[in-house]
């Protein structure tokens, strides 16, 4: 028994590809949990650094506020992420935010302790926001690179784009049933 439960368990380990990151889908509801802010912006710097260890490449984007949705946030927050570029080393963190200059964003923050956030979710809780040829504005997912399953293991749909407008608005309702601060603009 003991040794059909060690070729299982191998077996199961030899499914998910080497270095593949999975998390936990998680719902508009548990990110507005987790978020202290919710906010619409664009990127203006990205730098990467070595972190206090010196065994993890970080990544840090200031991301000038557009638009806050949910929570209170300073007109530019600085948001820590894992992976980057350091010199010739490259950190490829699969799952975890990416940023470059002038992405404009829908973005679910956690605090950091030094006043730093990150994005609630991993990637589940950062949107790009884009213009369809119609000229509407969506929030387009950017989870990928990674596995997302269901709290039952089972592998979750992607999530979709959707209208900018739908996505605040829905963040709005969800936040005030929970008796957060919403913000209208």
């Amino acid at each position: 028994m003991k040794r059909l439960l060690s070729i299982g368990l191998l077996l199961a380990m030899a499914a998910v590809p080497v270095g593949a990151s999975t998390f936990l889908k998680m719902s508009q509801q548990e990110l507005i949990r987790d978020s202290a802010a919710v906010v619409q912006g664009h990127v203006i710097k990205v730098s990467s650094f070595w972190d206090a260890t010196g065994r993890a490449v970080v990544s840090e984007a200031l991301v000038r506020v557009e638009s806050k949705i949910l929570g209170d946030a300073p007109s530019v927050v600085v948001v820590r992420t894992f992976g980057g570029t350091v010199g010739n080393f490259t950190v490829e963190a699969h799952g975890f935010p990416k940023f470059q200059v002038n992405d404009h964003l829908l973005l679910f923050l956690e605090p950091e302790q030094d006043g730093a956030t990150r994005v609630a979710g991993y990637q589940q809780g950062q949107f790009r926001v884009v213009r369809d040829k119609s000229g509407a504005m969506l929030a387009v997912p950017t989870f990928e690179g990674a596995t997302l399953l269901t709290r039952d293991g089972r592998a979750a749909a992607p999530a979709k784009a959707i209208g900018l407008d739908e996505l605040k608005q829905s963040i709005r309702n969800e936040a005030r049933r929970a008796g957060r601060v919403v913000y209208e603009n």
